[in-house]
């Protein structure tokens, strides 16, 4: 297990995280995913896929969700005092992940305000893209990270006349 070494400060406006997978998907990796969560015909079999509207065998979304996943993991949530997900906003399946992509992951903060009623920790929004390594864009989202503040893990922060925005805005 990684060092938690990243607190709610270390989420700056613009600051961007990113990650690559290490190997190419595999049509095995679609198909047996697809099997147990997804059964659909454009994930499960590849000749039926390639003569459907969408013409191409591709992985579902949800897949494609925990592939993005893995590579937030891998760029910054696994270094990270992570106290809860939030919310996922603007979710956009832009083009089909298939066989042989090698998706690579952007995660730049947008947002970042302190919990109104618990001080220790913030919240923190991330514009999140996932693309090919030959530069498809396959998935666009926004998602919001509840993230412990330095020193607050039982210590205390002193709280403000409100909460605290580092986006540019009025409080």
């Amino acid at each position: 297990m990684a060092e938690k070494e990243l607190f709610w400060e270390d989420f700056t406006l613009g600051r961007i995280w990113t990650a690559k997978q290490s190997a190419p998907i595999a049509t095995e990796q679609i198909i047996a995913f697809a099997a147990e969560y997804d059964p659909l015909d454009i994930h499960i079999d590849p000749d039926l896929a390639r003569s459907s509207p969408l013409g191409v065998h591709c992985a579902s979304g949800v897949q494609t969700f925990g592939f993005s996943q893995r590579l937030m993991c891998d760029a910054l949530l696994l270094q990270t005092n992570i106290i809860a997900g939030g919310k996922i906003d603007s979710f956009r399946m832009v083009a089909p992940v298939v066989p042989g992509d090698i998706l690579k992951l952007s995660a730049q903060v947008v947002r970042s305000l302190i919990h109104a009623e618990n001080h220790e920790r913030g919240w923190v929004v991330f514009k999140v893209n996932v693309a090919t390594t030959g530069g498809k864009t396959v998935l666009v989202y926004e998602v919001t990270v509840l993230i412990l503040r330095r020193g607050g893990q039982g210590g205390s922060v002193p709280s403000s006349d409100g909460p605290k925005r580092t986006d540019g805005s009025a409080s």
